[in-house]
């Protein structure tokens, strides 16, 4: 028998952890965070729900399982920045672009070490005890992303991960959610980042919506801007997308412009996508050079480092879901004032890592599942009246650390959802 644990991430975006096990067998998809823990100690955090109610895996405790994992969809921090708290070495298992991605970030000491990290094939099964977990190839504004699919002999559960229809990658979603609707999928996790906000898409400014893009159309956008300004673009990307940070410098080449890098992106990007930047700020260019002929440069500049645009001449500060990333975060309204001061016009350009309302849908009636999860999501309930009236799956909206057995349902209790089996604190 496999019981299901949900261990956060219910009603919220990020933090979404999940546990399937048997009697000697644990697998645990993602790992992360969706609170500050600066003021935390472990044990607050997990008193106070930030961490997972897993204390043998933060402490010196006994764990009852002889084979056990943990899996990461993706390196966004509500998807693993809890790995960092760990103590037992237990093996974590990323794909193979994030898990090359991830020891770059620690090397730039962006990330916190972590150890008994390894790498995932795209499509190889690998078995841990009881159970066996396949990853698939996604589309996210991480371009190492995962769908992950667990397999306990009998019946078969899977996790979307963040996930989007409308990138550039859509024929990798559509492959793995045929192969999910082959499975005959007990329990389909499934995303709902849009259904949070009253906004059809999600956007960072709620003040001030933009219209939201995609990759292509960002990068059409951004060519027009540089078209038509006449001084220096500032741009703040998010590092671990180093797709778009590759379009950019490529959207930047079409301009006649350089984009002029600082040292961290540029790794990230050189190692990343093999592509070598243009320039790298204190590196045989500096600000001096830049300012002395704005037209023909692009800066990508983070906003750690927001004083160095001080007096420098720009047109615009392009924001492309970069950090800080959106109203939530106390910095960004520092970001905002800091711009409006100094007079610098604040643009937004961004093209979201999640899928639209409608495109949800769509892909939970591809994969066509028994049961349906919503979360990640501030308002999982609204997804689930979405999915309730549109699809043909039962839809759980389950409480957090209760062990759900879907194992023994039976066709009368499929259409009244699961019952947790005993609370685990």
């Amino acid at each position: 028998m496999t019981t299901i644990r949900f261990l956060n991430g219910l009603n919220t975006i990020g933090g979404n952890i999940v546990e399937f096990a048997t009697k000697t067998s644990r697998v645990i998809m993602d790992f992360g965070v969706a609170a500050d823990l600066s003021n935390e100690t472990v044990s607050s955090a997990i008193d106070n729900g930030k961490l997972p109610h897993v204390p043998e895996l933060f402490f010196d405790q006994p764990d009852v399982y002889t084979h056990e994992a943990i899996f990461i969809s993706h390196l966004h921090i509500d998807h693993m920045g809890a790995l960092q708290y760990l103590k037992k070495p237990i093996p974590i298992y990323l794909s193979e672009p994030s898990y090359k991605l991830y020891q770059l970030l620690i090397k730039l000491g962006i990330e916190k070490p972590v150890a008994n990290l390894h790498p995932l094939a795209y499509e190889q099964p690998l078995t841990i005890g009881d159970l066996t977990v396949t990853g698939f190839h996604s589309d996210h504004d991480e371009p190492g992303v995962m769908a992950l699919l667990v397999d306990d002999g009998s019946r078969r559960y899977a996790h979307s991960g963040d996930v989007r229809l409308n990138g550039p990658h859509a024929e990798r979603v559509h492959a793995w959610a045929k192969r999910f609707n082959q499975e005959k999928l007990s329990l389909f996790m499934l995303e709902g980042t849009s259904f949070s906000f009253d906004t059809a898409a999600p956007v960072e400014d709620q003040d001030h919506p933009s219209i939201p893009l995609t990759e292509m159309s960002l990068q059409k956008q951004f060519q027009t801007v540089l078209a038509e300004s006449p001084t220096l673009v500032v741009i703040n990307p998010y590092i671990r997308n180093y797709e778009r940070l590759s379009s950019f410098q490529a959207s930047a080449h079409t301009a006649g412009r350089q984009l002029v890098w600082e040292p961290d992106d540029a790794a990230v990007l050189t190692t990343m996508t093999d592509q070598k930047p243009d320039a790298i700020l204190g590196q045989a260019i500096s600000l001096t050079d830049i300012a002395r002929d704005p037209q023909h440069y692009v800066l990508q500049n983070s906003f750690d480092h927001l004083e160095r645009l001080t007096d420098m001449p720009i047109t615009t500060y392009i924001h492309s879901n970069g950090e800080p990333l959106g109203d939530y975060d106390p910095r960004f309204a520092q970001l905002k004032d800091w711009l409006e001061a100094h007079h610098i016009p604040l643009q937004f350009m961004n093209a979201s890592g999640h899928a639209s309302r409608e495109d949800l849908i769509t892909l939970a009636k591809e994969v066509n599942p028994r049961t349906i999860v919503p979360w990640h999501s501030f308002h999982p309930e609204r997804e689930a009246e979405a999915l309730d009236t549109q699809t043909n799956a039962a839809v759980v909206l389950p409480e957090r650390d209760l062990y759900y057995d879907f194992d023994e349902l039976n066709e009368e209790e499929q259409s009244s959802a699961v019952v947790a089996s005993s609370v685990s604190i």
